[in-house]
């Protein structure tokens, strides 16, 4: 209900969010069906991980991504990326090459769409005011995770039935339902100061700089990479979890993912309080060590009903560290920079990713689903902790950003 409240209060915020839960129903989709796709063909946690990897690794591309977010008109580049997108989709599922031509798709599809997020996280500070970021940020979390909730099981259930090449196809579709949605976007005003624009490179090594000699976003970026380096790998780790450990089908490997994303919307309404409570970065650390405590509970898990449930502990921890962390910095970086900021910091992201997935293959093929998680949980708990002691360090900086 204080969504709805939201949204009538600032309109331009109801077309963004309407973006944000159709298009990643899609995503998670053709994410499952890959994932099924590859296992099956494959029967490799390695390839598994390689197809993630792929998928992850583009942000490294982030500081150029960022100046392009930072130039642009969000309606405009939102457009134009998900066009690109529904093509490229759309050729996955008519060809569905073998796993070499596949991975390259899948790079090119994440390479694509690495400015997308920072052109949606700019736009969130110039529709909503200030006092609502947090709510905002959460709000556009959960109607992205509401996809992430649906589209597992049911990428699952058309799997079994129909294969891989429906679920791809319904990917590109939604891909093409959003672009009128990005075009009805606000234009943001350039802020030159007069200048003659700058370079490409030179915007994005101002962007780098920005990130690295601000103690208190390096502080919240650092420990951000070093949870998800550790936390990534869950998604690798929850299909054989599922087939292997538990002996269920494609439908029960879909549900699995999908738990984390419930418990995402579960804890939707605790974000606000939870954060007035524990302050931005009282809420970023407790979500980092929340949601490692997930995983280490998947370990134990003696059913599948169980790991669903410890999953979805994870996941209520996920709106109040990624919200936080979103707002924390839409606080304290300036406007003209906040594209490049955004792409700098969840780029990391995508490449701790990648890094998790990349090495999470190899670390399954060689031990067990369950001693995966344990690895994983324990590493998420310590990067918590390594966020709490950079916070802590920066707070005694002069130039300490919003608490």
């Amino acid at each position: 209900m204080a969504g709805f409240g939201l949204v009538r209060r600032f309109p331009g915020l109801a077309g963004l969010l309407a973006a944000q839960t159709i298009s990643p129903l899609g995503d998670a989709m053709a994410t499952t069906a890959l994932i099924l796709h590859v296992q099956r063909t494959t029967g490799s946690a390695t390839a598994v991980g390689l197809l993630l990897f792929a998928q992850a690794i583009p942000p490294l591309a982030a500081p150029l991504a960022g100046v392009i977010a930072d130039r642009y008109s969000p309606g405009r580049l939102l457009s134009v990326g998900w066009l690109a997108q529904a093509v490229l989709t759309g050729l996955l599922a008519l060809l569905l090459p073998p796993l070499g031509a596949l991975l390259a798709v899948v790079f090119v599809l994440a390479l694509v769409g690495t400015p997308l997020s920072a052109a949606v996280g700019r736009c969130i500070p110039a529709v909503v005011a200030d006092d609502d970021l947090v709510a905002a940020n959460a709000l556009r979390s959960a109607v992205g995770e509401l996809g992430t909730v649906l589209g597992p099981p049911l990428a699952g259930l058309l799997f079994a039935v129909s294969g891989t090449r429906l679920v791809l196809g319904l990917d590109a579709l939604t891909f093409l339902v959003v672009v009128p949605l990005a075009l009805r976007l606000p234009t943001l005003a350039r802020d030159t100061d007069g200048r003659v624009r700058s370079s490409f490179v030179r915007d994005a090594r101002d962007g780098l700089a920005f990130v690295w000699r601000t103690p208190y976003v390096l502080a919240v970026a650092v420990g951000f990479w070093i949870v998800v380096l550790f936390s990534a790998p869950d998604d690798l780790i929850l299909p054989f979890l599922a087939t292997v450990t538990f002996k269920a089908g494609p439908v029960a490997v879909g549900v699995l993912l999908a738990a984390a994303s419930a418990g995402l919307l579960t804890g939707l309404p605790l974000v606000s309080p939870a954060g007035r409570r524990l302050g931005v970065t009282g809420a970023i650390v407790a979500g980092f060590a929340v949601m490692a405590a997930g995983n280490l509970l998947t370990a134990a898990a003696p059913w599948l009903m169980a790991a669903f449930a410890a999953q979805m502990l994870r996941g209520l921890a996920i709106p109040l560290a990624d919200s936080h962390v979103t707002t924390y910095l839409q606080r304290s970086t300036p406007p003209q920079m906040l594209g490049r900021v955004l792409a700098n910091v969840y780029g990391g992201v995508g490449v701790a990713a990648a890094a998790g997935y990349l090495l999470g293959g190899p670390v399954l093929d060689a031990t067990s689903p369950r001693t995966a998680f344990v690895i994983v949980g324990c590493g998420g708990l310590a990067g918590a902790a390594v966020t709490a002691v950079l916070l802590r360090k920066a707070r005694r900086r002069p130039d300490t950003g919003p608490r």
